[in-house]
This record gives structure tokens, sequence and C-alpha cells, in this order.
């Protein structure tokens, strides 16, 4: 390490050829040896962790880098985020995200991974008006929900849901949702606006 208050007009030959050189190797250094009596503006590199620091009025101060520099220009998480130009997701953790507004889309849950060990996928309820889940169908023939269980191992659709009969747990109605084809309610009852068609002739009823 050099005393950087020297060399002075004072000193030997021997000893000067040796401040200047301690010197030297400090510049070069970017300070690997921890200066003695530093000017201020000194600029330093930390080994661990990695970053600048510059000496002013007697303290090492954190020198911030600019995005043109390599750096983000910032402190904090919220600014590097800002200032590299990325989502709020970006820093947020695998297990706890948090995600408002927008569109997701293409979801893959990778086979039987998703919730497989009995978990729950909840769908909250709004806090504005709207529905809690729309799904929209293809136009190519294919449903707009399959649900698709194993023979005699699970049940594909429970609906838990209404107390009355103006509660409604189903409701099926045409496209454009000007016709009613049936409705089950919260009371047990099922009811059927248009014609009720009952199929007749061989095989179309079957024991229980």
């Amino acid at each position: 390490m050099a005393d950087w208050s020297k060399p002075t007009i004072t000193s030997n030959y021997v000893t000067f050829v040796d401040e200047v050189k301690d010197r030297d190797f400090d510049a070069i250094s970017l300070q690997y040896n921890a200066l003695v009596n530093p000017p201020n503006a000194s600029v330093k590199l930390v080994r661990s962790p990695v970053k600048f620091q510059q000496w002013m009025t007697g303290a090492w101060n954190e020198l911030t880098l600019s995005v043109e520099g390599g750096g983000t220009g910032q402190t904090s998480i919220a600014g590097f985020r800002t200032s590299l130009g990325l989502g709020s997701m970006a820093y947020q953790n695998s297990n706890a995200i948090a995600v408002t507004g927008g569109t997701i889309a293409n979801i893959t849950s990778g086979g039987s991974y998703f919730n497989h060990q009995g978990g729950t996928m909840t769908i909250l309820q709004p806090t504005i008006a709207g529905h809690a889940l729309t799904i929209n169908g293809p136009a190519n023939g294919y449903h707009a929900l399959l649900i698709s269980c194993p023979a005699s191992v699970g049940h594909g659709v429970h609906l838990q849901a209404g107390s009355s009969h103006n509660d409604w747990p189903l409701r099926i109605m045409n496209y454009n949702a000007t016709v009613e084809i049936m409705r089950v309610t919260g009371a047990g009852s099922t009811w059927i606006a248009g014609t009720l068609a009952i199929p007749v002739g061989a095989d179309k009823w079957v024991p229980w």
C-alpha cells in the first residue's frame, strides 16, 4: 500500500522510488491494497462484492454505474427493473407470483403435474362486476372445456353452489344467451324451459 501524501520534497532518492512504485501499483490495481491518506475523488474497485467506491471527505461512498457504463444507475430492485425496462414479474419468486391485469396465453401444466398431489387451484371471486372464469371455445369444432377422467377413478364435474330455487349451480343457454335450455337450482329441482325430448325405443332406458 502507498502513502498518497508522499513523496514530498524532503523524500530521499531510495524512499522516493519505492513510494512512487507503490503508488503506481495502487493506481493500476484500482487499490488492491488499502490506501493511506487517499485524496478526495480517489476511486477503488471492491473485490467482494465487486463494485466501485469513491473517497470523499473522509469516507468511501458507492459509485452507481449508469446503464451506459454497464450498470443500472439504481440502488434498489424496483429501480433496477425500471432502468432495464423489465416488468414487475422479473424479480418475483416462483413461489409467490402476483399477476394483475394483462393476458396469459397458452398455459401448459406439463402433463399430470398441475396440482397432481391433491392441491387446489382457486379462482377468487372478482372484486368488480364480472365472471370469475370465462372460457372462449374454438371455432373448429373442438370443446371449449374438456374434462377427461379414467374410468372408475374420478368424477368429471362436481358443482357445489346455491341453496334455493333462486340459485343456479348449473344453467345452460344458447350461444347468444337468448334461449335458456336448462336450469338446475340449488334446491335440487331441474327446470327445462323449452321442449323436453325423451328418446324412446329399444335400449334407450337402462337399469340403474
